[in-house]
């Protein structure tokens, strides 16, 4: 590693963007120091150098390295050692967005990295942060599957298929599983058996057999199936080009708030296919509910409307959270996903560098699982209370009522920043605001003792009881209270 660090530090000064970029994130993070550093990963974080890792991400923006361009987008939207300014920020992720466009293959393929949304806090609530946990709960579905369940073979044919809870994708063991499902009936097996023959996945690319699979579906009002054949109906695929029958395929699975259903309604209204006249203020209709759904291609037209003033006053405000969404699900998004993977496998060294890297660039999930792998001692070392308590206040910045309570909880102990409980009472009463029973009961317990707010024992029994209500599981801890 500290081998890695010295090439990549001479690469960024002979200019080279994406090395750039990377030493962006080692001054950013407090990584820029060979001693940082060992054979096994960080050993120690020393004090950031915001200044030094924005030089760098500069650089890097301009010499077209994306990660720095989303870095320096982030900044410049939460004015993080930068103005803060929405054109700005809307001119960097823009590029960024336009390339996660282009990466997009014609749906319903897709190209783009899968990132499931895990929160370690919330996996280790449940108990679920053992290594091998997920590949359990796979094993258990594959053995129903294999006993004929067919609900368990369509799950586990999409856990194969996307490459999913530490399982390696196999596209062909996935059309299996679909088959041994569809023939026993299964729709959903019928749709995705559609979109394996369609896309070549696992077998030979058949339109043929998509048509077939989808139409079987699509009698039973299936939603993928009929956005599949609205799309070969759009672009001629296996079939004639019949845009009235694509727009009928495109309304049916639209009802159903198919995202990719809603994003081609957007396009048949700003083309004016299957309907009397072009609509560009329904398009974007379509592209916002489409966009909203987390559709990748809406995103950018619903964001470039909204920067242009097409269809809708021009306004920034939109259009910077719709790239800065976009942008979260391109190439970048992969480290979050690798974090994901490398840690539930026991890696945590990687996990962590992996979610650092995301989460420099304002990805809000990666911000919250890196300072709770901080604050846990998956990364032991000086500086990492104070690197936790910096991505839980990014994290919380971004509406994570968690991260406001952990912030509440640093300052209540002192970790990572003076101990203040005067300034704890108030973050949790925020985390109050949102409704999180676990800021009520530490209102209430502060409240008790008098700790940073005045003494009330009934304002504290309130607080109690709200806890109690809010949440079940609170009874107990309230009891004891």
């Amino acid at each position: 590693m500290r081998l890695a660090l010295e090439l990549f530090r001479n690469a960024a000064e002979a200019g080279d963007a994406e090395a750039q970029g990377h030493m962006g994130l080692c001054y950013s993070m407090g990584l820029d120091s060979p001693d940082c550093w060992t054979a096994d990963g960080i050993v120690r974080f020393g004090p950031p150098k915001p200044a030094e890792a924005l030089l760098h991400y500069y650089f890097g923006a301009a010499g077209g390295d994306m990660t720095s361009r989303m870095a320096m987008g982030y900044r410049h939207l939460t004015g993080l050692g930068v103005p803060r300014s929405c054109w700005s920020a809307a001119s960097y992720y823009q590029p960024v967005g336009e390339k996660v466009r282009g990466t997009r293959l014609a749906p319903p393929s897709g190209s783009l990295p899968h990132v499931e949304r895990i929160r370690l806090h919330l996996q280790a609530a449940q108990g679920g942060l053992r290594s091998e946990r997920h590949r359990e709960v796979v094993q258990y579905y594959q053995y129903s599957a294999d006993r004929g369940n067919t609900e368990a073979q369509t799950a586990v044919g999409q856990v194969l298929n996307y490459g999913t809870h530490g399982v390696d994708r196999d596209h062909g063991a996935a059309l299996a599983y679909f088959k041994l499902a569809a023939a026993a009936g299964d729709v959903d097996a019928m749709a995705h058996l559609g979109a394996m023959f369609a896309n070549g996945y696992g077998t030979r690319r058949s339109y043929e057999q998509a048509v077939d699979w989808w139409t079987r579906a699509a009698r039973r009002n299936n939603a993928n199936a009929l956005f599949g054949l609205g799309y070969l109906y759009l672009t001629a695929r296996g079939v004639s080009q019949d845009y009235d029958r694509a727009f009928q395929y495109f309304s049916k699975a639209a009802e159903q708030a198919r995202p990719d259903a809603l994003f081609y309604m957007g396009v048949m209204h700003l083309k004016g296919y299957g309907v009397r006249r072009k609509s560009v203020q329904r398009a974007l209709s379509y592209f916002t509910l489409a966009a909203h759904a987390g559709h990748s291609l809406a995103q950018y037209n619903a964001a470039m409307m909204h920067l242009a003033g097409k269809g809708t006053p021009r306004n920034c405000k939109p259009a910077v959270s719709l790239l800065k969404a976009l942008s979260e699900r391109g190439p970048a998004a992969s480290s979050v996903q690798q974090g994901h993977e490398h840690f539930f496998r026991g890696r945590y060294g990687l996990a962590l560098l992996s979610y650092l890297r995301a989460a420099d660039l304002g990805m809000e999930v990666a911000q919250s699982n890196a300072a709770w792998m901080l604050e846990r001692g998956y990364a032991p070392g000086l500086g990492a209370s104070e690197l936790a308590f910096s991505l839980y206040k990014q994290s919380a910045a971004q509406s994570n009522v968690h991260s406001l309570l952990c912030m509440g909880d640093s300052y209540f102990y002192g970790r990572g920043v003076e101990q203040d409980w005067v300034r704890s009472a108030a973050l949790y009463y925020e985390a109050y605001q949102e409704r999180s029973a676990e800021a009520m009961f530490n209102l209430g317990f502060m409240h008790e003792f008098g700790v940073g707010v005045p003494q009330d024992l009934q304002l504290a029994k309130r607080f109690y009881n709200m806890a109690k209500h809010t949440q079940a599981d609170a009874f107990l801890p309230v009891a004891l209270a």
